[in-house]
């Protein structure tokens, strides 16, 4: 694996800290303050940590190393949690994120020396406050600390003198006197250390900074120059470590680098023995005994060492008694965890994604020829229609994430919203752990984005109006998410004033939108603040007034096939619709018959399907017709008429009218021919092989080889309710 592959895997990794980490602080924040949750916190921000030494970003190295230090105190006890200390964290969260992304791409680092200043300084007032005297942290670092070393990645050599780090780090021996004390660490890095990055001298300045104090430097294993290689690990360190410190914070520091670094700790444990590695450069030779160290003494009592996976070279020989037991070779790796995951290439995944859907097409060709030869139905086809689907809807789950990979965005958002416009809002999520595919996951941060700063600057009052109203001077935003009818649904709702419609259409008259005499419905004006240069706010500001966003909401939400509606009250709050598909890859619909074409019905949309007897359907006006659907009438849309199908059906009661639900328009009755057939689809985009066309969400290729386009069912209903077009009345 190559450098940059590394380095990949590690922002991915970096993500997922920083989600861990946010949805920690927000734990904290609603109240739960336990210890679980403020060591899920620290272990983020540690693994980012780790990796950013190992990886050279020393500007993201030296923040998280402050931000991490207070955490440690917090879990310490030694800083208390206070709502002024939950903030500083989220506002250093907020800042190591955008470390994260310099370091990803390149960029400057943030601005970040005030908040390491607040963060010093409430670490310096919580002391200040303890007061207990011990003055060890700021005592100079023992020598080992002081060498700026360098591991290059390629070569695995250092910079510095080897005698002169020998010297240093062997020169703190006098400090064994101090053994009553604090108690003992044994570490000997491994020559994987170096090679997955755990750069050794930045565990032990990870240990200094704890307190601890080098007291031995094992160098009997060095050998000849004519021998030495650079690659390996030749040195174990014994550290005396303060008893005020805990084990688990120790252990901490070598999560990183697990088994590569092995430690022991106890007063009767010793370094733990060399490993030496095959060379990189030359075929490993057979398993052999590893090689004599120094004479091991007397078994001891109970060394221990970090958990971690079976070291890279296991040799078939016992381990010495000193040795601590994971580094003895010969046993079988343990079976993996129950929810072990792995990481894939999305390229990898899309053409699986893609080469299921050819499956999909290819079966319903079979069922076709099939049927074509009146061939009566096969157990066997059977079968594979259910397995065909099975493996659709297994591949589709692996692309499947959770939509709390967008909602945890929406924190910091608001942090920042509150800080420009002075309002504070508490927010709510519900279904965070509802799926859909990673593609719509990816392209719905943008407009959920855009909805979330529209509702707190445009909908949620001020403070001061809020309590005027018999209100709370918090605002709330609530989100949610949910599957319905095979899409998802999500809600962004508040409790602000609601929309103005008499304003609205104020607006939208003095900017040409609509004539001064327009008649229009409540939810015709709603829809109004979804026009391109359309804006309420009274003055340009860097949250909104510009007339661009929400027009840019509703054709994100357009070009991922799905809708947006709107739910307001006056002085009650507003609530956005997003009606979205689980996937834009593969779908069920009805394939129906209209004049000289065949198109599709996606199946989300359908009620139901009726043929109509002449008195169920009535005139209106004169170019319209209503279906009485048990007592209640809906407008008859011509799907021939919308589409410019030739030898069309146009007698209702003649052919089948299939009963559909859109946002926009409610229910409406399309007129088609007939139904053939119900199955899954695969979509294509018009997009990109031809161009986008009003009415269509796409094209699919049928069983029989033949195009057949897929209807937009909501934006074809609403284009003939509002534009009149129907069936002319009998």
């Amino acid at each position: 694996m190559s450098p940059e592959e590394i380095q990949g895997i590690f922002f991915l990794e970096c993500e997922e800290s920083l989600a861990s980490a946010e949805q920690g602080l927000a734990a904290c924040k609603a109240g739960t303050q336990d210890s679980d949750t403020v060591n899920a916190i620290f272990r983020a921000v540690h693994s980012i940590k780790g990796g950013a030494g190992a990886f050279g970003f020393e500007a993201l190295q030296g923040f998280t190393h402050t931000f991490e230090t207070l955490l440690s105190d917090v879990r310490e006890n030694l800083v208390p949690i206070t709502p002024a200390l939950i903030d500083l964290l989220l506002r250093s969260l907020d800042v190591l994120s955008d470390h994260v992304t310099a370091a990803r791409d390149g960029g400057s680092p943030p601005e970040d020396a005030s908040l390491i200043r607040e963060m010093e300084g409430a670490m310096a007032n919580a002391q200040g406050a303890n007061a207990q005297g011990n003055a060890q942290p700021s005592e100079p670092e023992p020598a080992a600390a002081t060498h700026a070393v360098t591991f290059d990645e390629d070569d695995m050599t250092s910079d510095l003198d080897l005698d002169d780090l020998l010297n240093d780090l062997a020169g703190s021996a006098p400090v064994a006197e101090q053994e009553p004390m604090g108690w003992k660490v044994h570490l000997r890095p491994h020559a994987g250390a170096m090679r997955n990055g755990g750069e050794p001298l930045l565990l032990l300045r990870e240990l200094a900074a704890l307190g601890a104090v080098a007291c031995e430097c094992d160098t009997t294993s060095i050998p000849a120059l004519d021998d030495f290689d650079p690659h390996q690990g030749y040195l174990g360190w014994t550290y005396l470590v303060p008893q005020d410190v805990s084990e688990a914070s120790v252990r901490d520091i070598f999560d990183f680098v697990g088994d590569d670094c092995p430690i022991a700790i106890g007063t009767d444990a010793t370094i733990p023995p060399t490993q030496i590695e095959p060379s990189s450069t030359r075929p490993a030779p057979a398993p052999s005994a590893p090689k004599a160290v120094a004479p091991a003494p007397a078994p001891v009592a109970a060394p221990v060492q970090a958990p971690a996976a079976a070291p890279p070279a296991p040799s078939p020989a016992a381990p010495a008694p000193d040795a601590p037991a994971a580094t003895g070779g010969g046993a079988p790796p343990a079976a993996p965890a129950p929810g072990q995951s792995i990481r894939i290439d999305l390229v990898k995944l899309d053409k699986l994604i893609d080469t299921v859907g050819e499956l999909v097409i290819a079966q319903a060709m079979l069922a076709q020829r099939l049927q074509n030869e009146n061939v009566q139905s096969v157990e066997e086809l059977t079968l594979l229609e259910s397995l065909t689907r099975d493996i659709q809807e297994s591949a589709m789950s692996i692309r499947a994430q959770p939509i709390g990979s967008v909602f945890s965005r929406v924190p910091r958002i608001l942090r920042e919203l509150s800080a420009s416009t002075g309002k504070h809002v508490n927010l709510q999520v519900f279904g965070e752990t509802t799926e859909l595919d990673k593609t719509v996951i990816e392209r719905l941060g943008e407009p959920l984005t855009h909805l979330i700063r529209n509702a707190v600057d445009h909908g949620i009052e001020s403070p001061e109006d809020r309590l005027a109203k018999g209100k709370s001077a918090e605002g709330t935003l609530t989100l949610s998410a949910e599957h319905r009818s095979g899409r998802i649904l999500i809600k962004i709702a508040d409790d602000g004033a609601g929309i103005n419609r008499a304003r609205v259409f104020a607006k939208a008259v003095e900017k040409g939108i609509v004539a001064p005499d327009a008649i229009m419905s409540k939810e015709e004006i709603e829809q109004l603040i979804f026009a391109a240069g359309f804006s309420t706010a009274a003055s340009i500001t860097n949250v909104s007034g510009r007339g661009v966003g929400m027009d840019v909401v509703r054709q994100n939400v357009k070009d991922l096939g799905g809708r947006i509606s709107i739910e307001s009250e006056e002085d009650k709050g507003t609530t956005f619709i997003l009606t979205l598909p689980l996937t834009l890859a593969i779908s069920d619909g009805m394939i129906v018959k209209v004049g000289d074409q065949t198109l599709v019905v996606p199946l989300t949309h359908v009620v139901e399907s009726l043929r109509p007897e002449p008195k169920d359907v009535q005139g209106l006006g004169a170019s319209r017709q209503m279906l009485n659907v048990r007592g209640r009438f809906i407008p008859v849309v011509s799907v021939a008429e919308a589409v410019g199908a030739y030898d069309a059906v146009d007698n209702p009661s003649q052919g089948v009218l299939i009963v559909v639900d859109t946002e926009s328009a409610g229910q409406a009755a399309l007129l088609v021919d007939n139904i053939w057939d119900q199955r899954q689809f695969v979509i294509k985009s018009l997009d990109t092989h031809y161009r986008n066309v009003d009415g269509v969400a796409g094209a699919t290729i049928l069983g029989d080889g033949r195009v057949a386009l897929i209807l937009n069912v909501d934006t074809l209903v609403q284009g003939a309710v509002s534009s009149g077009y129907g069936l002319e009345a009998a």
